[in-house]
């Protein structure tokens, strides 16, 4: 007998337990909060800029090379 007061108390904990969840908020990015500056570039972006320049200025080295050879070889080969 004591446990028949009980047995509304369980099967709504149960029915809560069961429920399917809230789905999550809508996702918001925050503002940014730096605001960029229009002064002189920091070291490490001078850098990495100067490390681009070089890089590019290999791969047309590269490229260029690569069809002088193959000019070469078409030259050849007839």
């Amino acid at each position: 007998m004591r446990i028949a007061p009980l047995i509304p108390l369980l099967s709504c904990l149960f029915v809560v337990a069961c429920s399917p969840p809230k789905p999550p908020e809508e996702e918001r990015r925050p503002a940014p909060q730096a605001q960029q500056q229009a002064g002189p570039k920091s070291a490490i972006v001078q850098s990495a800029e100067a490390y681009k320049d070089r890089a590019r200025s290999v791969e047309a080295t590269q490229l260029d090379a690569a069809d002088q050879q193959r000019a070469e070889i078409d030259a050849q080969s007839q």
